[in-house]
């Protein structure tokens, strides 16, 4: 099935990981708290507690291939929760 807004596939969602489940739920409270703005990587990167941007670029496509999100490469600010 493809998303009609984004034109990606709909991924089925999978059950995450502790530190998954940490990630998404800062992103989805920074979304909800700045009117739909998304992170940039350096601010979860802050958020979370992690050491460097690889950590952060590894769970977002962790949570994109589970299907909890969408991102466009490439391109700051652009995580959308599904």
């Amino acid at each position: 099935m493809i998303c009609s807004k984004c034109k990606q596939p709909i991924l089925t969602k999978k059950p995450l990981t502790a530190n998954m489940s940490k990630v998404l739920k800062w992103i989805t409270t920074y979304i909800n708290e700045n009117k739909g703005i998304s992170p940039s990587f350096d601010e979860i990167k802050d958020g979370v507690g992690f050491n460097n941007k690889s950590e952060v670029s590894r769970y977002i496509l962790s949570l994109k291939e589970r299907g909890h999100l969408t991102k466009e490469d490439y391109k700051p600010r652009t995580i959308q929760l599904l």
